[in-house]
C-alpha cells in the first residue's frame, strides 16, 4: 500500500471490528479519502499474531494510521463506563439507545460477565491511544474541529440497519451464500468495490466506513450520533461517549 502525506487535510480512515481474544479476530478495512474502493488489512500484515495486548495494538494502529493519513479511526467497542449522572442503572446511555449486547455500568462494572476481557480490552485501547497518541474522542461539535484525529466507536450491528440493510448473521450463523448476499447489498447501499475474498469480520469493519467517510469529509448529515459527549475524569477514566452510524441521507 502506498504511503500517504501524513495527516491531509481531509484524512483516510480505518476500520476495526474489534476482538480481544485472537489478533486474527479482528476485521480491518481501510478506505482512502474519496476512494470507493476499501482495502482489507490483516493483523498479521501489521506483525501482530496471537492474543491481542491492547499497548501492542494501539502502537500498530497508530504506526499505520500515521503512515497512512488516517483521521478517522472507528473502532467496535466501547470507549469508557457509565457516568453516574445518567439515569440508566447498569449501562451507558448510546448502549441504552442502540441496545448493544455488552453494557458497562459504572467504573469496574460490566455485563454480562462474560464481555469483561472484551470490553476492557477495548477502553484500555481506546485510552491508550487518546493519552499516548494523542487521538481525540468525538465530541458533538466535531464539525467544528476537522483537523483533530478522531478515534471514534462504532457498532456494525446498527451500521446495517442505519444504511437501510439487514443485519448481518453472527459469524456462527454466517455461511458464505450469506456473506455473498451481504457484501453485495453494501456494495448497492454505498457503492463501495468490496473485495469478495471479505470474511464476516471485514465486512462488518467495512459498513462502518461510511460514518468515518462523512466525518472525514466534515459531512454531519451522513453521521447518526447516539449517547453524550465523553467525560474525562480527575483521573482519566472516560465516561459515556458517543456511538456513530452511518445514515442515508436524504434525497
Amino acid at each position: 500500500m502506498p504511503r500517504n502525506t501524513p495527516f491531509p487535510d481531509h484524512g483516510n480512515i480505518l476500520s476495526v471490528d474489534l476482538a480481544s481474544r485472537k489478533y486474527s479476530d479482528n476485521g480491518i478495512a481501510f478506505l482512502s479519502y474519496g476512494s470507493l474502493q476499501p482495502q482489507l488489512i490483516k493483523t498479521s500484515d501489521l506483525g501482530l499474531t496471537g492474543k491481542p495486548i491492547a499497548p501492542e495494538f494501539a502502537y500498530e494502529l497508530n504506526q499505520f494510521c500515521e503512515q497512512q493519513g488516517v483521521r478517522v479511526l472507528l473502532l467496535d467497542g466501547p470507549q469508557g463506563w457509565k457516568s453516574p449522572k445518567t439515569e440508566f442503572e447498569h449501562m451507558r446511555l448510546c448502549e441504552r439507545v442502540l441496545n448493544t449486547p455488552a453494557k458497562t455500568g459504572p467504573i469496574g462494572y460490566i455485563k454480562p460477565i462474560t464481555s469483561l476481557r472484551y470490553i476492557t480490552f477495548s477502553i484500555n485501547l481506546f485510552h491508550i491511544l487518546r493519552v499516548d497518541y494523542g487521538w481525540k474522542l468525538l465530541t458533538e461539535d466535531w464539525p467544528k474541529h476537522l483537523k483533530n484525529r478522531w478515534v471514534v466507536e462504532s457498532f456494525p450491528s446498527t451500521a446495517w440497519q442505519t444504511l437501510g440493510l439487514q443485519r448481518l448473521p453472527s459469524k456462527a450463523k454466517t455461511t458464505p451464500r450469506h456473506l455473498s448476499k451481504w457484501r453485495r447489498d453494501l456494495t448497492i447501499a454505498t457503492n463501495y468495490k468490496i473485495p469478495a475474498r471479505a470474511t464476516h469480520d471485514e465486512l462488518q469493519a467495512t459498513v462502518a466506513l461510511p460514518a468515518g467517510q462523512a466525518i472525514a469529509e466534515g459531512n454531519p448529515d451522513g453521521v447518526l450520533l447516539s449517547g453524550m459527549d465523553p467525560v474525562i475524569t480527575h483521573s482519566g477514566d472516560v465516561l459515556e461517549g458517543w456511538i456513530v452510524n452511518p445514515k442515508i441521507p436524504e434525497t
